[in-house]
Parts: C-alpha cells; sequence; structure tokens
C-alpha cells in the first residue's frame, strides 16, 4: 500500500479552558474552529482550606477532590481537542501553562497522531487573526 503524503498543518493556541485550532490544507484551505472547556472556573470561598480528619487518621481535604475534578475536567478537554487533530503532519502549539504540555503528551501517546512534529511554544492570548499570523510566520506561508 501506499501511503499518502499528507501537508495537513495546524496552529493551536490553549490555555485550560479554551483552544483555537487553525487548520491550514495542502491545498490551500484555511479553516478555524475555537472550542471551551466543560468545566466552570472555580469559585472560592473564605474559610475553604479547613481540612477534616477521618477514620484511621486520614485527612478529608475538599481541594484534593476538587483538584482531581479540575485534572478530570482538563483530560477530557484535551482528548477533545485531539480527536479534532486529524491528518495532521506538523502541529504548532501556543499558549500558557501547563495545558500545552499535557496535549504534546496525548499527542504523542495517539495512534493516529504518532511521529507527527510538533513544536511547543509560550505565548499569550492570542486572537483568530493573530493566530493565523504566527501560524503563517512559522510555517513560511502566504495565508490570505
Amino acid at each position: 500500500m501506499k501511503k499518502s503524503i499528507n501537508n495537513t498543518r495546524y496552529g493551536l493556541w490553549m490555555d485550560s479552558r479554551h483552544a483555537k485550532i487553525l487548520k491550514i490544507q495542502g491545498d490551500g484551505t484555511v479553516s478555524f474552529k475555537e472550542m471551551e472547556a466543560s468545566n466552570q472556573k472555580r469559585e472560592r470561598f473564605a474559610g475553604e482550606s479547613t481540612n477534616k480528619t477521618g477514620m484511621l487518621g486520614s485527612t478529608l481535604s475538599p481541594e484534593k477532590r476538587m483538584q482531581a475534578r479540575e485534572n478530570n475536567h482538563l483530560n477530557k478537554f484535551i482528548k477533545a481537542i485531539v480527536a479534532e487533530l486529524d491528518h495532521a503532519n506538523a502541529i504548532l502549539i501556543l499558549g500558557s501553562g501547563d495545558a500545552r504540555f499535557e496535549l504534546q503528551n496525548a499527542i504523542h501517546k495517539s495512534k493516529t497522531l504518532n511521529g507527527v512534529w510538533i513544536e511547543n511554544r509560550a505565548s499569550s492570548k492570542l486572537s483568530r487573526r493573530e493566530l493565523e499570523m504566527e501560524t503563517e510566520k512559522h510555517y513560511n506561508l502566504s495565508l490570505q
């Protein structure tokens, strides 16, 4: 069987709650998609850091449970982003925080995206046009 050469490139900006995906196909077709995470911003209350002692000296901490919930929401969000990255040749990941490293690890673990060239850089929040310009500059393209 012949392997098809795929020139689909992605420019992606993300944080833990929001993602902007720019897809550039080999023929120059550009598509854009925004995704929101399903988790809500955590509310903080005064006196939230009380620990209660359970049986056998174990500590029942609501912070641990909330952190585990946030991690599960982030993992679901990252899986949804990886599902959008089909037939990729190269991926540029921009963003702030640790979510972009989690995404990079998920892409490396994915069977369909195994061996895809990935570059991961820190960036402040970008608009759609700024993401297009960064991706164009990175891949030396001319988007219209």
